[in-house]
């Protein structure tokens, strides 16, 4: 938050990431964080993870090469890219008429990045973030209203692992492994 205190929502989706990224991938396995600076020389990794807007700006056809030639068959992906049009923008334009989607144009779709990503790795699951929640840079409001934040936070916890829902979050968790096992 721009006045000095934490953010909320960021910091929750970050918990929600890390948990899964414990599930994901083992202690000691070698991890390719993919984002500004990420180096994939020296060998193959156990794993691949980006996290919210690490994918802004990559071209998903660059990308899939890349990643394949630096993930070992079998190794585990969790990308988080954004979504076209996350819940909270589509209820808050047709409240008010207005309102915009947090997509920039330079991010990759959820859809895109899977058929950029093609036949070196095949997809099983995901869940959303930003699905009840509006984006971090929405969040001043949780400091008066803890409470409302709380049960959001709990209802996004059920809900964004439902398969109509994980395309609706502000962001889109995708889970996949390298092909070739």
């Amino acid at each position: 938050m721009a006045d000095g205190r934490p953010d909320p929502v960021g910091l929750l989706f970050r918990y929600f990431l890390d948990e899964r990224r414990r599930t994901l991938f083992p202690p000691g396995a070698r991890v390719l964080e993919i984002g500004a600076g990420a180096d994939a020389t020296g060998g193959t990794f156990d794993g691949a993870w980006a996290g919210p807007g690490a994918l802004d700006g990559m071209e998903p056809q660059r990308l899939a090469p890349w990643l394949a030639g630096a993930l070992g068959p079998g190794a585990p992906l969790l990308l988080c890219v954004r979504n076209p049009r996350p819940l909270p923008a589509l209820v808050a334009r047709a409240l008010t008429g207005t309102g915009e989607s947090w997509r920039g144009a330079a991010s990759p779709s959820p859809r895109d990045l899977r058929e950029a990503l093609g036949a070196a790795f095949s997809w099983h699951g995901g869940f959303a973030l930003g699905l009840l929640l509006p984006a971090s840079e929405r969040c001043g409001w949780v400091a008066e209203r803890p409470q409302v934040f709380g049960l959001l936070a709990a209802g996004e916890a059920l809900l964004r692992r439902w398969p109509v829902l994980r395309g609706l979050g502000a962001f889109a968790a995708l889970e996949g492994t390298r092909a070739g096992r």
